[in-house]
Parts: C-alpha cells; sequence; structure tokens
C-alpha cells in the first residue's frame, strides 16, 4: 500500500511543477488552491486535531490526583473537631489504584475512629479489583476506544478529502470538455463561414447556384446552434467548478471569463489505471478505502464495548489495603503490617443480573450487525471497483478507436475540399463530409469525458483520489 502513496506524491508533484510553466489553467492550480483555502480542506484538517483532544481527553483518566481536605467545628470556644487530610491517587492501566496520604486529627469530640497521634498519621495502599473492572473497565476502555476514535478521525479526514477530490476533478474534467466542445463548433463555424462568403461571391458571379448558397446556409444555421449550446454548457461548468474556488480570505473566487482550461494534470489517470489495475486495489480494499476503515474501527470499539458489559456480569469485589506510619512516612524497619495497617473487604453483585445480561447482549448484538454491515460494504466496493475500472478501460479503448476515425474522416473532409476547390465535388459532398468529421470529433470529445469519469469515480472507490491534496 505503501507504493500507492509514493505515486500519488510523485504525480502531485509533476501535476504542481507543469502547473508552473502553463499558460492556461490546470488542474494542478485548481487543486493546489482547493487544498489550501476550500472549508472542506479546512474542515477535514480539524479531524486530527478533535482525533488528538479525544485521546488526551481519555488519557486524563490515569491522571493522578492531589487532595487536601480540612474540616473543623469551634463552639463557645471549644475545639469540637479538626479534621485534614491531604494524599495522591495514582491511577495505573492494570487497574490497581496506588494512594498515599497524611491524616492528623484532634478535637474534644473526636470520633474515635478517627483519631490519630499527635504529630499525624501516614499511609501507603493500594485498591485492587477483583472478578469484576479486573481485565478491564471503564476507564481502560475509554482509552483504547479514544485510540481507535484517533485512527477513525484520520480516515474521516481522508474520506472528506477523497470526496472533494472526486468531485474537483470531476467539474474541472466537465469544465475542460465543455470548453473543448465549443472550440470544437467554434473551428467549425469560422470553416464554414469562410466557405460560405467564397460560395456567395461565386453565386454572384454566376458560377453556384441558389441551391448551395441555402444548403450552406442551413448547415451554418445548424452549427451556429451547436455553438450557442456548447458556449452555454461551457460557461455552467465554469460556473460549477469556481464553486470550489476561495482565496485566503475565505472569499469566493470565479474563473474569469477568458481564462482556458488545460488538459495538464488530468494524463495522470491513464497511468494510475495501467500501473493499478482493480485486481491489486481489490486485494488491499479495505486498507485504501477510508470509508471501510471507518466501519472497521466502529466493529473494534462495539467490540471493546461488549467486553465491558462481559466483566459488569461478574460479582464486584474489591480489595483495599492501607500500610500505617505514625508521622510523615515514616515507616520503622521491621513493623508489623498487620498491627498498623487497615485493610478493607467489599462484595457487591446482583442476583438474577438482568440489567447486566441485558446489556451484554445488546452490546454483542451491534457487535455482530456493525461486523456483517462490514462484510456486505467490502463486498459491494469491490464489486464497484471492478465495475468502474473495466468502465473506465472501456472508454479509454473507445476513445483511442474514435481518435482513429475522427483522423480518417478529417482526412476525407480534406480531401473532398481539395476536389471542391478544384471543381470536383459538390456542396453537398464537401458539408456532409465536414457534418461526420465534426460528429467524430464531439463523440471523441464526450468519450474522453466519460473516460476521466469514470477513472476519477474509481480512484475515489478506491480511496486514494483524496491523497492528491
Amino acid at each position: 500500500m505503501r507504493n500507492w502513496v509514493i505515486l500519488m506524491l510523485m504525480v502531485v508533484v509533476s501535476v504542481h511543477a507543469e502547473a508552473q510553466n502553463s499558460g492556461n489553467i490546470n488542474l494542478g492550480m485548481i487543486l493546489k488552491q482547493v487544498g489550501a483555502y476550500h472549508p472542506t480542506a479546512k474542515q477535514a484538517a480539524l479531524l486530527p486535531r478533535q482525533g488528538s483532544a479525544y485521546l488526551r481527553y481519555a488519557r486524563g483518566g490515569f491522571d493522578p490526583k492531589v487532595f487536601f481536605e480540612q474540616r473543623e467545628k469551634t463552639f463557645k470556644t471549644e475545639n469540637y473537631y479538626t479534621e485534614t487530610s491531604a494524599g495522591i491517587n495514582i491511577p495505573t492501566w492494570y487497574g490497581l489504584d496506588l494512594k498515599a496520604g497524611y491524616e492528623k486529627n484532634d478535637g474534644l469530640y473526636l470520633s474515635p475512629d478517627m483519631k490519630t497521634p499527635a504529630n499525624g498519621l501516614s499511609y501507603v495502599g493500594i485498591d485492587i479489583p477483583l472478578l469484576r473492572n479486573m481485565l478491564t473497565d471503564k476507564r481502560r476502555t475509554g482509552l483504547r476506544q479514544a485510540q481507535l476514535f484517533k485512527e477513525q478521525s484520520e480516515a474521516m479526514r481522508l474520506e472528506l478529502l477523497n470526496e472533494l477530490a472526486q468531485q474537483v476533478v470531476q467539474d474541472y474534467a466537465g469544465w475542460y470538455f465543455a470548453w473543448q466542445e465549443k472550440e470544437i463548433c467554434r473551428q467549425a463555424v469560422a470553416l464554414l463561414n469562410e466557405r460560405m462568403n467564397a460560395i456567395r461571391f461565386e453565386y454572384q458571379a454566376g458560377s453556384k447556384s441558389a441551391a448551395d448558397t441555402i444548403e450552406t446556409s442551413a448547415q451554418l444555421g445548424s452549427f451556429n446552434i451547436l455553438y450557442r449550446n456548447a458556449n452555454v454548457k461551457e460557461y455552467k461548468s465554469r460556473l460549477m467548478l469556481s464553486a470550489h474556488l476561495w482565496n485566503e480570505n475565505t472569499e469566493p473566487v470565479n474563473i474569469k471569463d477568458n481564462m482556458a482550461p488545460d488538459f495538464t494534470g488530468l494524463d495522470f489517470l491513464d497511468s494510475m489505471l495501467t500501473a493499478f489495475p482493480d485486481t491489486l486495489v481489490s486485494a488491499g480494499i479495505q486498507q485504501l478505502q477510508p470509508g471501510l476503515q471507518i466501519m472497521d474501527l466502529y466493529v473494534q470499539k462495539n467490540k471493546l464495548e461488549m467486553q465491558l458489559n462481559k466483566q459488569a456480569m461478574l460479582p464486584e469485589i474489591n480489595v483495599k489495603y492501607r500500610a500505617l506510619s505514625p508521622g510523615k512516612f515514616d515507616f520503622p524497619e521491621g513493623s508489623s503490617m498487620r498491627m498498623n495497617s487497615t485493610f478493607g473487604l467489599g462484595i457487591n453483585s446482583s442476583l438474577f443480573l438482568r440489567k447486566e445480561r441485558g446489556e451484554y447482549e445488546l452490546s454483542r448484538i451491534a457487535w455482530q450487525e456493525s461486523g456483517y454491515k462490514l462484510q456486505q460494504k467490502i463486498r459491494e466496493t469491490t464489486q464497484k471497483v471492478g465495475g468502474l475500472y473495466r468502465e473506465a478501460i472501456t472508454y479509454a479503448n473507445l476513445s483511442r478507436d474514435f481518435a482513429v476515425i475522427s483522423g480518417q474522416y478529417q482526412q476525407l473532409y480534406e480531401n473532398e475540399k481539395t476536389r471542391f476547390n478544384a471543381g470536383d465535388a459538390t456542396v453537398f459532398m464537401v458539408n456532409m463530409r465536414e457534418t461526420r468529421w465534426i460528429e467524430t470529433r464531439l463523440k471523441l470529445n464526450e468519450y474522453r469525458q466519460k473516460q476521466v469519469q469514470s477513472a476519477t469515480l474509481y480512484l475515489e472507490m478506491a480511496g486514494v483520489i483524496g491523497r492528491i491534496f
């Protein structure tokens, strides 16, 4: 999978390098602008930060905590009690809590179990959960889920960029091929205008019939209609592409009327299809496709939740031990742990475990359900990848075939025009040859656009096109 990333980086470098040497707008320039200033690109950049913040929040459950508390009561100049306590609690990954503290209590009416030596009482100890919460608990599960969410946020970033890149490339291709269509029609109108002027002059001289002028005028009118339609199509596609463009001040930017698109940047799609067939993509689709990565991480999070709920069905047994010492942590050597210590044992369990068993069953179903959805999504994505690849290859072959056919019709048109100028051909034959040539050029332009669209959708489905930013 590393080869994918390396190749995509090479593509970006080459596209941007070409962008600096081109007089027209090309895809590299558009992608650079979109990647830097588009709101969706900025939104995508926030997601890894969100994942890191969530992970930091979860790690906070293992932060050591210090505490200090003092309570006292004085009534009619008598000190009923003064209770002072301070200490530190250190959670560990293994579910144990290490504790250390100091207490000093005195007063006339102090509860006997709260009495301490005159110089206070220090302690160190440990809280140990047995059975429930021993293998995992909410704190550890939350941290594992936060680690998964951090990975998920990166996959979500790639998914956003993947969709954005696909739309931008599609819209750029739409503008480029609409501009090409307009240019084809403009050139056809220009050629026909020249011939119309020549035929009108010859008609006035008496060497051409009125039918020749009428036929040429009718064809010129039809080409003018095609040109006006292509002009509107180019304008609309240019506006659609402009919708992706913003400047550094988050202000919308429109492509000017006098700007023209360049094919530079779109040519990398052919090399991508050749170097990475659908069989290679399908083999690593789960590692490449960000949508599948998100679903896989969601399955893992559900599994952690199920494991936590399984632990909740065990009895809760907590053991607490404190080693005590008069004064401030002055533990004499050889002191009896039993004589200078406190020990606690707590047991808690539901008799029927109906709540716990219900939560566990619900979480197990959620885990299985998400796993089944992932399996089906992998299958669907693999099939779509294969279909889009075959479609892109088909349109690439059709484009090559139509390029040959278009060249042949151009040659026929040029030959017919030469014969016409020599007086050996009719206006009808010249117009027919020209019409067929223009039709094949427009069809070739259509197939090339479909080829780019299919290749772009293929790379989006493979999950790699978003890496060009």
